[in-house]
């Protein structure tokens, strides 16, 4: 990999000053109190999976099956009560666990799964989350940042594919 010009990195900085600062202006319009889980969907697709737009199926579902696992933990031993609650909470943790040791189900338990799952059951977070607020904060940084992405792409195509002028 070539190493990038200050102005170049410059130039991303910018960049990505302005996505988050659109993100967080989309957040505020939404009126998203969890607009983090956004922001960790980002961390985990750019981070682990490059930001490749092909991986964007893999980073939600499993997304949104470790958030919905780190939901469990709150509203299972509400429904439940806390003793089958919290049994009925860790055996579906102990499936995953053991779904992702044997490689089961790779687009839903995967390492997003687990890192929404593990920010989830911060006792913080389950003391204060508002669950539904998790989820939309999901979708809108898939829908922002995956967005983003998928022009950037079709720009970047677009421009490859236009003949150079001579």
């Amino acid at each position: 990999m070539d190493k990038m010009s200050p102005l170049k990195g410059l130039g991303v900085l910018i960049a990505v000053i302005v996505a988050i600062a659109g993100y967080i202006a989309a957040a505020a319009a939404l009126h998203l109190s969890e607009a983090w889980a956004g922001f960790l969907f980002l961390l985990y697709w750019s981070m682990v999976e490059q930001a490749k737009p092909d991986r964007i199926p893999r980073s939600a579902i499993g997304a949104f099956v470790g958030a919905g696992t780190a939901a469990l933990m709150t509203l299972a031993p509400l429904a439940m009560g806390m003793g089958p609650g919290m049994a009925l909470f860790l055996a579906v943790v102990l499936l995953l666990v053991y779904a992702i040791i044997m490689g089961w189900a790779p687009i839903a338990v995967n390492m997003a799964t687990m890192i929404f799952l593990t920010v989830g059951t911060i006792p913080h977070v389950q003391g204060h989350a508002d669950w539904r607020q998790v989820f939309f904060g999901i979708l809108a940084g898939i829908v922002y940042f995956g967005g983003l992405a998928l022009v950037a792409g079709a720009l970047t195509r677009k421009k490859a594919d236009t003949p150079a002028e001579a």
